[in-house]
């Protein structure tokens, strides 16, 4: 039998409550300050390779910098 593959993370949270608004506001950071983004997508590549069988660890290694973006509201 094959492996499953996971391929996507899906995310649902009440439209415009807490979540939303801070998935919102995360998304419009990134697109508004490229080299922020770029920072972004290096840590998730380099997560990626040091995480890729541990789901959580690599969510809980993003967290520190997402909080920051989030609280530079």
């Amino acid at each position: 039998m094959e492996s499953d593959t996971k391929t996507h993370h899906i995310h649902i949270v009440k439209w415009n409550g807490i979540e939303w608004k801070n998935y919102i506001h995360f998304r419009d950071y990134l697109n508004a300050n490229e080299n922020v983004a770029l920072c972004y997508q290096k840590l998730k590549e380099e997560l990626e390779n040091k995480y890729a069988d541990d789901r959580v660890a690599y969510t809980n290694s993003k967290q520190d910098m997402i909080d920051t973006i989030l609280n530079d509201q």
